[in-house]
């Protein structure tokens, strides 16, 4: 392991900079605000679409987005309809190779997509964790981890969203649940969400 390897996971393992193993209901003091959300419901995929869009907003260098949730239900569309918002033409899940990384034009960081689904909880291995903080610290980048839940020590700023389906008679319904770490991650998402309540405001209007 070199030196900057070394420094990296004793700075990982520091207490109070990362989110504890398994912790996602509370944060710790050293956090400067945790901020929960009422959940939000679309009917199908175009809202989970613009979801992502009204996300896409209020990113920035060195956030990360962990999206839990169950196969099939709409983790990769959000992520794709956030990147295409930023001009991201293509984007699609990178199981096969854990990692991809996109370059905006317009802004000045890139935006990595990763997913843990093929990784043991918890286990991700050093290797990618210091992948992680790289992009984070040093590139600014903005990261969206697909069952992050995986990811046992995320960033200080840091949405969790988590997608779930609601309704049994209507397999494209989806909920979100919101929930931000860290004083900038709060105030930025708390922006997007209200974009998100008068969208859905306008979607009941035209039901």
């Amino acid at each position: 392991m070199t030196k900057k390897e070394k420094e990296r996971k004793k700075n990982k393992e520091g207490a109070g900079s990362r989110l504890p193993a398994g912790v996602w209901g509370r944060a710790p003091e050293s956090w400067l605000l945790t901020c929960g959300f009422p959940d939000i419901s679309v009917d199908d995929e175009n809202g989970t679409k613009k979801i992502g869009t009204l996300l896409a907003a209020e990113i920035y260098g060195g956030l990360s987005v962990l999206l839990t949730g169950p196969l099939g239900s709409g983790k990769t569309t959000l992520v794709s309809a956030a990147a295409g918002a930023l001009g991201i033409k293509s984007i699609k899940s990178p199981t096969f190779t854990t990692m991809s990384v996109h370059s905006i034009t317009a802004r000045e960081f890139n935006l990595v997509h990763a997913d843990l689904y093929r990784l043991d909880s918890g286990q991700i291995g050093l290797d990618t964790e210091l992948q992680f903080e790289e992009y984070l610290s040093e590139c600014r980048a903005v990261l969206f981890v697909e069952w992050g839940e995986r990811w046992d020590a995320p960033g200080t700023d840091c949405w969790k969203i988590d997608i779930s389906s609601p309704d049994s008679s209507n397999s494209d319904a989806r909920r979100f649940g919101f929930r931000s770490f860290g004083e900038d991650a709060s105030r930025h998402l708390a922006n997007a969400y209200g974009r998100m309540l008068d969208a859905a405001a306008e979607w009941r209007r035209h039901c």
